[in-house]
């Protein structure tokens, strides 16, 4: 596989009302179970808000600098700290992604593009993908901009979009666990 750089991104953890990171699923966090399949990269760290400190986490944490404006935050410093010239980015709280998810995506890089992220039919997962630090400069310009939103980075670099099920992964793979009702649902 490419040399290739991992990074959790851990958010605010509004709708759920606590941190989805530290959720639990068969005995082991989200936290943990990503940094279990994310393992097969040269590093992995994790991009959180600042004062959010993981004591019981091996992993490198990096504070976000500008606070308040989502992954975008996150997906910044993950490019200007990663030891990579690629960078696999996944939500803390997508705790079904798997190593062989990411050496499918891996293959897919290319010169040709910024960025390699899952989508399934419609349903694009831009925190569940692969960007180049050549993706940086479009991402400091948005933040400048004060403009947050994930499609309009997808949309303003090279982004080439991975059908999950053509790498023979079910979509749920890439659910994302974001209220109680969700973590309830896959809990039971």
């Amino acid at each position: 596989m490419m040399n290739l750089s991992a990074a959790i991104l851990v958010g605010k953890s509004t709708r759920m009302g606590r941190d989805k990171a530290l959720l639990e699923l068969d005995h082991q966090t989200f936290m943990d179970r990503l940094a279990r399949e994310l393992s097969i990269c040269d590093e992995v760290f994790v991009c959180a808000p600042l004062g959010r400190e993981y004591p019981d986490c091996s992993l490198r944490v990096i504070p976000d600098e500008q606070q308040g404006i989502g992954p975008m935050e996150g997906i910044r410093q993950s490019l200007r700290h990663a030891a990579a010239d690629h960078v696999f980015i996944c939500a803390c709280d997508m705790p079904f992604v798997r190593r062989e998810m990411i050496a499918y995506l891996a293959g897919c890089v290319s010169p040709d593009f910024d960025a390699c992220v899952f989508r399934h039919g419609d349903r694009i997962h831009p925190l569940c993908g692969i960007y180049g630090k050549t993706a940086l400069p479009a991402v400091q310009k948005l933040i400048s901009e004060g403009r947050y939103r994930m499609m309009d980075l997808l949309s303003s670099i090279r982004t080439h979009y991975v059908e999950i099920a053509e790498g023979g992964f079910p979509p749920e793979t890439l659910d994302n666990i974001n209220t109680p009702a969700d973590y309830a649902r896959i809990t039971r």
